[in-house]
């Protein structure tokens, strides 16, 4: 008969250090995938929207894995990009009309300063509220310029009461395909390092 004594407390500690760098790797991969998604989401702004600064990629956010919360995240730090994921009517926070741009924003690129919101339009001398058209419910902020023959009408803002928006973020669906594509990858590799710390 042959007897076979084995160390329970050196197994022990073989497993609970295996199961350490288990969890280690899963947390390295998810955080990995969760960074591979937020660039994912941040290169593809340009082609869903009119990018005038660099604020809107600064609110793609991360929150990393531990091991002890096997959980990555990808967050949105503003919140008026939900309407841009789910499509919907934009109004204003605080019950009034939108001022949409028109003339304040002469092309898409540029961006509105505080001294060409409405508010602040009208605080000076040539500017007026007035119907887009004769006769129209529609209100917007004009701008006059010369007098007789030559004064000339310049709309510079449409007043609306909503604004109807298409989802085009695609937010969701991004993150779901990175995460499904790179996680198997990222396992694997922290798992190969993990692994080899071991030996």
């Amino acid at each position: 008969m042959v007897s076979v004594t084995v160390n329970e407390n050196a197994v022990n500690k073989v497993f609970a250090d295996l199961e350490k760098q288990l969890r280690f790797a899963a947390a390295q991969a998810l955080t990995k995938t969760a960074q591979d998604a937020q660039e994912e989401v941040k290169r593809q702004l340009p082609e869903r929207f009119t990018i005038r600064t660099g604020w809107l990629a600064k609110g793609i956010r991360i929150r990393p894995a531990s091991r002890n919360n096997l959980k990555a995240s990808v967050l949105v730090k503003d919140a008026f990009m939900a309407l841009q994921e789910t499509g919907g009517d934009k109004t204003s926070p605080f019950g009034d009309a939108l001022g949409v741009p028109v003339g304040a924003r002469p092309t898409p690129q540029n961006i509105t300063r505080p001294s060409k919101f409405p508010g602040a339009l009208l605080a000076k001398k040539g500017f007026f509220i007035a119907p887009i058209t004769h006769g129209s419910k529609t209100t917007g902020v004009w701008k006059r310029t010369g007098k007789g023959r030559r004064e000339r009408l310049q709309l510079m803002y449409v007043f609306e009461r909503k604004v109807r928006l298409k989802p085009r973020f695609g937010f969701h669906e991004t993150v779901r395909k990175v995460a499904v594509e790179r996680f198997p990858h990222r396992f694997a590799e922290a798992l190969r390092q993990a692994l080899a710390s071991l030996r």
